[in-house]
């Protein structure tokens, strides 16, 4: 009886010795049987950095105006200028678009882009239309972001705001010419009703604030129709 009493103790007292020396503990499942998962700590996921925005303003010639400036043009081509800004495009990726804009309103339309960039509003596109052969109905139906362009009123005669360089025409099909049945881009027909999307301005949010927020007035506050894409100095 002695005997086996003492190995009972051996062996209770073995026990906690091991584990004791074990120093890593080891999962088991219900059975008791040592568990293959083992748990790893997580790598922290790392947030694309957005570049910083960058502008430039640089002096415009007759020739890089070939086709939408002409004489007989309200405003001279060294009255112009051309002005660099990045912008985020539909893919959610920082791209670099130029503007033909007034070189009195270069600095204001440098100050709009910085917001919208800060705001992550996708703009489609962004080329002067030249790239279009100074064709105002090519340029809205790529989407195209736009300012400078002398040409008439759309349905007028006279010249257009575009044809000083102070309006911009912002992603026209998500934000059409609206007048009847009038509707232009054509592909802007699937956004006459206003609601929210990408690209899309709606009244009172960020992006008309950011324009007001420097003198433009926006061509959808208008009655007489809609001009959704269009912003102004002077509200034409």
């Amino acid at each position: 009886m002695r005997a086996v009493r003492f190995r009972l103790r051996s062996a209770v007292i073995a026990v906690p010795l091991l584990l004791g020396a074990c120093a890593v503990p080891v999962a088991t499942e219900p059975s008791g049987t040592p568990s293959a998962h083992v748990t790893r700590q997580a790598r922290p996921v790392q947030t694309p950095v957005t570049p910083a925005f960058t502008s430039s303003v640089a002096p415009v010639t007759a020739a890089e105006l070939s086709a939408s400036w002409r004489p007989g043009c309200p405003v001279a081509p060294e009255k112009l200028r051309t002005v660099t800004v990045s912008f985020v495009d539909f893919a959610g990726a920082p791209s670099t678009g130029r503007l033909v804009v007034h070189a009195d309103v270069a600095a204001a339309v440098v100050a709009v882009f910085a917001q919208l960039y800060a705001q992550r509003f996708p703009v489609a596109r962004m080329e002067p239309v030249e790239a279009f052969g100074g064709s105002d109905d090519a340029s809205m139906a790529a989407d195209n972001t736009s300012a400078f362009n002398c040409r008439r009123t759309t349905g007028g005669t006279g010249f257009s705001e575009h044809s000083y360089g102070t309006a911009i025409d912002l992603n026209p099909v998500e934000n059409p010419y609206v007048k009847g049945a009038t509707v232009l881009p054509t592909a802007g027909r699937a956004f006459v009703e206003r609601r929210p999307g990408r690209g899309v301005v709606l009244a009172g949010d960020p992006v008309v604030r950011a324009f007001a927020d420097h003198g433009f007035s926006w061509g959808g506050d208008w009655t007489s129709l809609k001009d959704y894409q269009h912003f102004s100095m002077s509200g034409d």
